[in-house]
Order: structure tokens, then C-alpha cells, then sequence
């Protein structure tokens, strides 16, 4: 986390939002299915919209990452009288961190959505026979 600079926390925090709404959608999915109760269609795909808006903010957080691990790493490099690689290199580095962190999370979050939005409607379709 503090490798990759300040953007990482609401980054973390993403992640942990897209955690909560995927293991909480299947605890209800497998609920659902297991008592054939009928479901608010409605309600059940707000949710998993939440973790549309988690795969669409996580890259561009990331890309926000991106853009401070750069200015950091000119920034030490207009305050150094020698330029060393280990002047440019942690600004590089937590770019990258945060490049690659939100690229995970909207991967998982966009997967997430994908196989649960099926799964909703595998739920919608039985439940009308």
C-alpha cells in the first residue's frame, strides 16, 4: 500500500467494495437457488451495477496513480543535482503499482459482473417456469 502512494487507498478500498458485493450476491444467488425464492430482478442487478462502476473507476484510479508516480519522479529528478536511476525509479515504481492494482481489480470486477449477471438470469428464468 505505501509503495504505491496515496492513490492506493481508495484503490483499496474498490477492491474491497467489489469483495463484499460478489461474495454477498453469491451467499444470495445460492440462497435463491437453493429455496427457490423468488427474486427482485430490480434489486439484484443494482447491486451487481456496483461492481460496473468499480471496473469503470479502478483503471482510471489507476491511471491517476500513473500520473503522480510521474510527477513524483520528475519532481526528484528537477530537485537532484545528478540524475541516478534510483532518483526516477520510485516514482516509476509506484507508478506502475497503481497502474497494475486497478487493472486487477477491474479484471475481477468485470468478470464478477459478467458470470453473476448470468447467473441472475439463470435465477429469472427458472423461477418463471
Amino acid at each position: 500500500m505505501k509503495a504505491g502512494g496515496a492513490v492506493m487507498w481508495p484503490l483499496f478500498a474498490l477492491a474491497v467494495l467489489a469483495v463484499v458485493v460478489i461474495v454477498e450476491r453469491t451467499i444470495t444467488f445460492i440462497m435463491a437457488d437453493k429455496k427457490h425464492c423468488t427474486l427482485a430482478a430490480a434489486k439484484e442487478e443494482r447491486l451487481l451495477s456496483l461492481l460496473d462502476l468499480v471496473a469503470m473507476l479502478s483503471p482510471v484510479l489507476g491511471f491517476l496513480g500513473t500520473v503522480t508516480g510521474m510527477i513524483n519522479a520528475f519532481k526528484s529528478v528537477s530537485k537532484a543535482t545528478t540524475v541516478q536511476l534510483q532518483v526516477v525509479a520510485s516514482g516509476l515504481y509506484e507508478a506502475l503499482y497503481t497502474t497494475a492494482f486497478g487493472l486487477i481489480i477491474a479484471i475481477v470486477a468485470t468478470i464478477a459482473s459478467h458470470l453473476l449477471g448470468i447467473w441472475l438470469d439463470s435465477l429469472c428464468e427458472n423461477q418463471k417456469k
